[in-house]
Protein backbone atom coordinates (compact mmCIF):
# COMPACT_ATOMS: atom_id res chain seq x y z
CA UNK A 1 0.00 0.00 0.00
CA UNK A 2 1.42 3.61 -0.83
CA UNK A 3 2.08 6.26 1.82
CA UNK A 4 -0.32 9.15 1.94
CA UNK A 5 1.07 12.12 2.01
CA UNK A 6 -0.02 15.66 3.41
CA UNK A 7 1.81 17.18 0.81
CA UNK A 8 3.35 21.20 1.68
CA UNK A 9 4.55 23.16 -1.14
CA UNK A 10 6.82 25.82 -0.25
CA UNK A 11 8.44 26.32 2.83
CA UNK A 12 8.75 30.16 4.06
CA UNK A 13 7.02 31.78 6.93
CA UNK A 14 3.99 29.58 6.39
CA UNK A 15 5.05 26.75 5.54
CA UNK A 16 8.23 25.56 8.05
CA UNK A 17 6.13 25.76 10.82
CA UNK A 18 2.58 24.46 9.25
CA UNK A 19 5.09 21.42 8.67
CA UNK A 20 6.81 21.36 11.52
CA UNK A 21 2.88 21.55 13.56
CA UNK A 22 1.95 18.61 11.45
CA UNK A 23 5.21 16.76 12.57
CA UNK A 24 4.17 17.74 16.20
CA UNK A 25 0.77 16.13 15.79
CA UNK A 26 2.66 12.80 14.06
CA UNK A 27 0.73 10.30 16.85
CA UNK A 28 -2.90 11.17 15.94
CA UNK A 29 -1.59 11.10 12.67
CA UNK A 30 0.65 7.54 12.10
CA UNK A 31 -0.64 6.88 8.38
CA UNK A 32 0.03 10.02 6.94
CA UNK A 33 3.65 11.52 6.02
CA UNK A 34 4.76 14.51 5.45
CA UNK A 35 6.07 15.75 2.22
CA UNK A 36 7.83 18.99 1.80
CA UNK A 37 8.92 21.04 -1.26
CA UNK A 38 10.92 23.97 -1.12
CA UNK A 39 11.61 25.89 -4.36
CA UNK A 40 15.14 26.19 -3.96
CA UNK A 41 17.93 24.90 -1.40
CA UNK A 42 19.75 27.57 -0.27
CA UNK A 43 22.24 28.25 2.48
CA UNK A 44 19.88 30.50 4.28
CA UNK A 45 17.24 27.13 4.43
CA UNK A 46 19.21 24.01 3.90
CA UNK A 47 19.06 23.35 8.32
CA UNK A 48 15.48 24.56 8.26
CA UNK A 49 14.94 21.59 5.85
CA UNK A 50 16.89 19.23 7.86
CA UNK A 51 15.74 20.14 10.98
CA UNK A 52 12.17 19.33 9.49
CA UNK A 53 13.56 16.01 7.42
CA UNK A 54 15.16 14.70 11.02
CA UNK A 55 11.91 14.64 12.71
CA UNK A 56 9.96 12.55 10.05
CA UNK A 57 9.31 15.10 7.16
CA UNK A 58 10.12 13.77 3.63
CA UNK A 59 11.68 16.15 1.06
CA UNK A 60 10.53 16.08 -2.23
CA UNK A 61 13.12 16.65 -4.87
CA UNK A 62 12.27 18.81 -8.20
CA UNK A 63 14.17 19.73 -10.94
CA UNK A 64 14.37 23.12 -9.69
CA UNK A 65 15.41 22.49 -6.33
CA UNK A 66 18.36 19.43 -6.87
CA UNK A 67 17.97 18.36 -3.60
CA UNK A 68 19.63 14.82 -4.62
CA UNK A 69 22.64 16.76 -5.87
CA UNK A 70 22.67 18.84 -2.61
CA UNK A 71 22.58 15.81 -0.10
CA UNK A 72 26.07 14.68 -1.46
CA UNK A 73 27.52 17.70 1.19
CA UNK A 74 24.03 17.88 3.44
CA UNK A 75 21.98 15.07 4.62
CA UNK A 76 18.44 14.56 4.24
CA UNK A 77 16.71 12.02 6.28
CA UNK A 78 14.37 11.29 3.26
CA UNK A 79 13.80 12.16 -0.20
CA UNK A 80 10.57 11.54 -2.68
CA UNK A 81 10.80 12.34 -6.83
CA UNK A 82 8.14 15.03 -7.72
CA UNK A 83 6.91 12.07 -9.73
CA UNK A 84 6.28 9.89 -7.05
CA UNK A 85 4.72 12.00 -4.94
CA UNK A 86 1.77 12.76 -7.48
CA UNK A 87 -0.06 9.41 -7.06
CA UNK A 88 0.42 9.55 -3.42
CA UNK A 89 -0.98 12.87 -2.06
CA UNK A 90 -4.35 12.92 -0.26
CA UNK A 91 -4.30 16.55 -0.17
CA UNK A 92 -1.73 19.58 -1.14
CA UNK A 93 -0.81 22.58 0.54
CA UNK A 94 0.22 24.97 -0.96
CA UNK A 95 1.97 27.81 0.62
CA UNK A 96 4.51 29.27 -1.85
CA UNK A 97 4.66 33.04 -2.22
CA UNK A 98 1.63 35.61 -3.35
CA UNK A 99 0.03 34.73 -6.64
CA UNK A 100 2.49 31.55 -7.30
CA UNK A 101 -0.60 28.88 -6.17
CA UNK A 102 -3.02 30.96 -8.51
CA UNK A 103 -0.39 30.18 -11.46
CA UNK A 104 -0.79 26.88 -10.73
CA UNK A 105 -4.20 26.07 -10.94
CA UNK A 106 -4.41 24.48 -13.79
CA UNK A 107 -2.43 21.61 -12.85
CA UNK A 108 -4.16 21.07 -9.69
CA UNK A 109 -6.63 18.68 -10.95
CA UNK A 110 -7.15 14.96 -10.81
CA UNK A 111 -5.33 13.81 -13.97
CA UNK A 112 -1.94 14.83 -12.07
CA UNK A 113 -2.80 14.43 -8.88
CA UNK A 114 -5.43 11.19 -8.90
CA UNK A 115 -6.13 10.92 -5.31
CA UNK A 116 -5.80 14.44 -4.22
CA UNK A 117 -8.78 15.72 -2.11
CA UNK A 118 -8.02 19.22 -2.16
CA UNK A 119 -5.96 21.55 -3.13
CA UNK A 120 -5.47 24.64 -0.49
CA UNK A 121 -3.88 27.90 -0.85
CA UNK A 122 -2.59 30.67 1.54
CA UNK A 123 -3.58 33.78 2.48
CA UNK A 124 -3.47 36.08 -0.47
CA UNK A 125 -4.39 34.03 -3.40
CA UNK A 126 -8.19 35.14 -3.74
CA UNK A 127 -8.69 33.66 -7.49
CA UNK A 128 -7.94 30.50 -5.33
CA UNK A 129 -11.74 28.90 -4.37
CA UNK A 130 -13.35 29.74 -1.77
CA UNK A 131 -12.08 31.40 2.01
CA UNK A 132 -11.55 29.07 5.08
CA UNK A 133 -11.47 30.27 8.23
CA UNK A 134 -12.20 27.86 11.21
CA UNK A 135 -14.13 28.12 13.29
CA UNK A 136 -15.86 30.99 11.18
CA UNK A 137 -16.91 28.85 7.91
CA UNK A 138 -15.39 25.85 7.38
CA UNK A 139 -18.77 24.00 7.78
CA UNK A 140 -19.02 24.81 4.66
CA UNK A 141 -16.88 21.88 4.21
CA UNK A 142 -19.56 19.22 5.29
CA UNK A 143 -21.10 19.19 1.75
CA UNK A 144 -19.00 20.25 -1.39
CA UNK A 145 -17.57 18.83 -4.63
CA UNK A 146 -15.00 22.18 -4.43
CA UNK A 147 -11.55 20.80 -4.86
CA UNK A 148 -9.80 24.70 -4.55
CA UNK A 149 -9.81 26.42 -1.30
CA UNK A 150 -7.60 29.08 0.29
CA UNK A 151 -7.16 30.25 4.05
CA UNK A 152 -8.18 33.37 4.90
CA UNK A 153 -5.29 35.69 5.51
CA UNK A 154 -3.36 36.86 8.95
CA UNK A 155 -5.33 39.97 9.30
CA UNK A 156 -9.03 38.75 8.21
CA UNK A 157 -8.28 35.83 10.93
CA UNK A 158 -8.04 39.00 13.55
CA UNK A 159 -11.01 40.81 12.16
CA UNK A 160 -13.04 37.93 12.08
CA UNK A 161 -12.00 37.24 15.34
CA UNK A 162 -13.09 40.68 17.01
CA UNK A 163 -16.57 40.26 15.55
CA UNK A 164 -16.48 36.65 17.36
CA UNK A 165 -16.34 38.48 20.27
CA UNK A 166 -19.92 39.43 20.41
CA UNK A 167 -21.48 35.77 19.43
CA UNK A 168 -21.73 34.56 22.59
CA UNK A 169 -23.37 38.19 23.77
CA UNK A 170 -26.56 38.23 21.22
CA UNK A 171 -26.49 41.60 20.75
CA UNK A 172 -26.36 42.62 17.00
CA UNK A 173 -23.88 44.57 15.46
CA UNK A 174 -25.06 48.10 14.03
CA UNK A 175 -21.44 49.32 12.42
CA UNK A 176 -18.18 48.20 12.63
CA UNK A 177 -14.62 50.33 11.30
CA UNK A 178 -10.94 49.27 11.60
CA UNK A 179 -8.06 50.71 11.14
CA UNK A 180 -5.03 47.86 9.92
CA UNK A 181 -1.73 49.35 11.05
CA UNK A 182 0.29 46.81 8.95
CA UNK A 183 3.98 44.95 9.37
CA UNK A 184 6.15 46.22 6.26
CA UNK A 185 7.88 43.18 6.29
CA UNK A 186 8.19 39.87 8.11
CA UNK A 187 11.39 39.38 10.57
CA UNK A 188 12.15 36.40 9.22
CA UNK A 189 12.43 37.67 5.13
CA UNK A 190 15.35 39.85 3.69
CA UNK A 191 12.61 42.57 2.15
CA UNK A 192 13.39 46.33 2.20
CA UNK A 193 11.69 48.51 4.93
CA UNK A 194 9.44 51.21 3.93
CA UNK A 195 10.87 54.75 5.53
CA UNK A 196 8.07 55.95 6.74
CA UNK A 197 4.25 55.45 6.91
CA UNK A 198 2.40 54.22 3.73
CA UNK A 199 -1.00 55.04 3.23
CA UNK A 200 -3.08 52.84 1.39
CA UNK A 201 -6.55 54.25 -0.45
CA UNK A 202 -9.78 53.10 -0.29
CA UNK A 203 -11.10 50.48 -2.98
CA UNK A 204 -14.90 51.21 -2.87
CA UNK A 205 -17.50 52.49 -0.18
CA UNK A 206 -16.01 49.69 2.52
CA UNK A 207 -12.80 51.11 2.17
CA UNK A 208 -9.71 49.22 1.79
CA UNK A 209 -9.87 45.33 0.71
CA UNK A 210 -10.06 43.99 4.25
CA UNK A 211 -13.57 44.97 4.53
CA UNK A 212 -14.25 43.72 1.44
CA UNK A 213 -12.26 40.28 2.27
CA UNK A 214 -14.08 39.94 5.57
CA UNK A 215 -17.55 39.77 3.92
CA UNK A 216 -16.29 37.37 1.41
CA UNK A 217 -15.67 35.37 4.26
CA UNK A 218 -18.87 35.62 5.61
CA UNK A 219 -20.69 35.49 2.54
CA UNK A 220 -20.14 31.60 2.20
CA UNK A 221 -22.28 31.13 5.19
CA UNK A 222 -24.89 33.52 3.83
CA UNK A 223 -23.80 36.48 6.39
CA UNK A 224 -22.59 39.78 6.07
CA UNK A 225 -22.22 42.94 8.43
CA UNK A 226 -21.82 46.84 8.00
CA UNK A 227 -18.15 47.31 8.11
CA UNK A 228 -15.45 49.32 6.59
CA UNK A 229 -11.72 49.68 6.59
CA UNK A 230 -8.33 51.92 6.25
CA UNK A 231 -5.12 50.56 6.10
CA UNK A 232 -1.54 52.09 5.84
CA UNK A 233 1.98 50.39 6.85
CA UNK A 234 4.29 51.43 9.10
CA UNK A 235 8.02 50.42 9.24
CA UNK A 236 8.10 47.75 12.09
CA UNK A 237 9.03 44.76 11.30
CA UNK A 238 6.96 42.95 14.37
CA UNK A 239 3.18 42.78 14.34
CA UNK A 240 0.29 44.01 12.49
CA UNK A 241 -2.18 46.17 14.71
CA UNK A 242 -5.95 46.77 14.51
CA UNK A 243 -7.96 49.25 16.27
CA UNK A 244 -11.76 48.76 15.95
CA UNK A 245 -14.70 50.41 17.23
CA UNK A 246 -17.94 48.46 16.96
CA UNK A 247 -21.57 49.80 17.44
CA UNK A 248 -23.85 47.63 18.90
CA UNK A 249 -27.90 47.85 18.79
CA UNK A 250 -27.78 47.55 22.79
CA UNK A 251 -25.39 48.80 25.68
CA UNK A 252 -22.85 45.83 26.71
CA UNK A 253 -20.28 45.31 29.55
CA UNK A 254 -16.60 45.73 29.40
CA UNK A 255 -16.80 41.91 31.31
CA UNK A 256 -18.92 40.34 28.56
CA UNK A 257 -16.27 41.24 25.92
CA UNK A 258 -13.30 39.96 28.18
CA UNK A 259 -15.29 36.90 29.20
CA UNK A 260 -15.73 36.28 24.90
CA UNK A 261 -11.78 36.56 24.68
CA UNK A 262 -11.30 34.10 28.06
CA UNK A 263 -13.87 31.68 26.20
CA UNK A 264 -12.78 31.49 23.31
CA UNK A 265 -9.42 28.69 22.93
CA UNK A 266 -8.14 30.86 19.74
CA UNK A 267 -7.80 34.07 21.57
CA UNK A 268 -5.30 35.88 23.52
CA UNK A 269 -5.09 39.12 25.52
CA UNK A 270 -1.73 40.99 26.92
CA UNK A 271 -1.47 43.58 29.39
CA UNK A 272 1.41 44.89 26.73
CA UNK A 273 1.61 48.21 25.38
CA UNK A 274 4.12 47.57 22.59
CA UNK A 275 3.70 44.63 19.57
CA UNK A 276 7.99 44.22 20.11
CA UNK A 277 7.19 42.71 23.64
CA UNK A 278 4.08 40.69 22.32
CA UNK A 279 5.91 39.53 19.58
CA UNK A 280 8.87 38.85 21.85
CA UNK A 281 6.41 36.41 24.31
CA UNK A 282 5.87 34.82 21.44
CA UNK A 283 9.56 34.23 20.42
CA UNK A 284 10.19 32.97 24.10
CA UNK A 285 7.28 30.87 24.81
CA UNK A 286 5.22 29.80 21.51
CA UNK A 287 5.90 26.48 20.06
CA UNK A 288 8.24 27.16 16.91
CA UNK A 289 8.55 31.00 18.25
CA UNK A 290 4.94 31.64 17.45
CA UNK A 291 1.64 32.54 18.47
CA UNK A 292 -1.11 30.64 17.33
CA UNK A 293 -4.05 32.82 18.63
CA UNK A 294 -6.55 34.46 15.79
CA UNK A 295 -5.87 37.67 17.46
CA UNK A 296 -4.07 39.27 20.64
CA UNK A 297 -6.68 41.60 22.13
CA UNK A 298 -4.84 44.51 24.51
CA UNK A 299 -6.46 44.45 27.69
CA UNK A 300 -5.55 48.37 28.29
CA UNK A 301 -6.57 49.74 25.39
CA UNK A 302 -10.14 47.61 25.81
CA UNK A 303 -13.19 50.92 26.32
CA UNK A 304 -16.89 50.05 26.36
CA UNK A 305 -19.45 53.23 26.77
CA UNK A 306 -22.74 52.30 26.45
CA UNK A 307 -23.08 50.66 23.20
CA UNK A 308 -19.60 51.68 21.59
CA UNK A 309 -16.69 49.15 21.84
CA UNK A 310 -13.43 50.33 20.98
CA UNK A 311 -9.81 48.78 21.38
CA UNK A 312 -6.64 47.30 19.92
CA UNK A 313 -6.13 43.86 19.01
CA UNK A 314 -2.26 42.53 17.70
CA UNK A 315 -2.38 40.24 14.47
CA UNK A 316 0.21 36.87 14.75
CA UNK A 317 1.38 37.28 11.23
CA UNK A 318 1.23 33.89 9.21
CA UNK A 319 1.42 32.19 12.66
CA UNK A 320 -2.31 32.85 13.06
CA UNK A 321 -3.45 31.02 9.89
CA UNK A 322 -2.31 27.76 10.75
CA UNK A 323 -4.91 25.99 13.05
CA UNK A 324 -7.18 26.87 9.96
CA UNK A 325 -5.47 24.97 8.03
CA UNK A 326 -4.48 21.86 9.89
CA UNK A 327 -8.29 21.45 10.71
CA UNK A 328 -9.56 22.59 7.07
CA UNK A 329 -7.00 19.46 6.05
CA UNK A 330 -8.56 16.97 8.37
CA UNK A 331 -11.96 17.85 7.97
CA UNK A 332 -11.33 17.32 4.14
CA UNK A 333 -9.69 14.51 4.65
CA UNK A 334 -12.42 13.10 7.21
CA UNK A 335 -9.85 12.11 10.10
CA UNK A 336 -11.58 10.22 13.04
CA UNK A 337 -8.87 11.92 15.29
CA UNK A 338 -9.85 15.73 13.86
CA UNK A 339 -11.48 16.56 17.98
CA UNK A 340 -8.34 15.10 19.56
CA UNK A 341 -6.14 16.96 17.31
CA UNK A 342 -7.92 20.39 18.06
CA UNK A 343 -7.69 19.95 21.79
CA UNK A 344 -3.71 19.59 21.13
CA UNK A 345 -3.37 22.59 18.71
CA UNK A 346 -5.73 24.50 21.88
CA UNK A 347 -2.92 24.13 24.55
CA UNK A 348 -0.09 25.07 21.97
CA UNK A 349 -2.25 28.62 21.92
CA UNK A 350 -1.13 31.24 24.53
CA UNK A 351 -4.09 32.50 25.95
CA UNK A 352 -2.14 35.27 28.26
CA UNK A 353 0.84 37.17 26.78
Amino acid sequence: MKDKIIYIRGVGVIGWPLAGLFLSLKHFLPEYKIAIEPYKITAENIYHLQYLTDRGATLVETEENGARQIEKNHRFTSIIPEEDIHTSCEILLDCSPPTIAEKRMTEYNKDNFPNCKAFIAQGSEHRFGKQLLFPDNTQILDNTRDTLFHISTCNTHTLAAILRLFNSTRVKISNVDFVILRRDADMAKNDPHVTGPLFQFPEGKHGTHHARLLNELYATVNQSYPITSSAMTINSPYMHITRFRIELEKEIKREQILESIHTDPLLSITSQISSNMIFSSGRERGEFGRIFSHAVFVAPSLEVNDNIVRGIAATPGDSNVLISTIYSTLKILGHERINDVMRDLYKKVLKNI
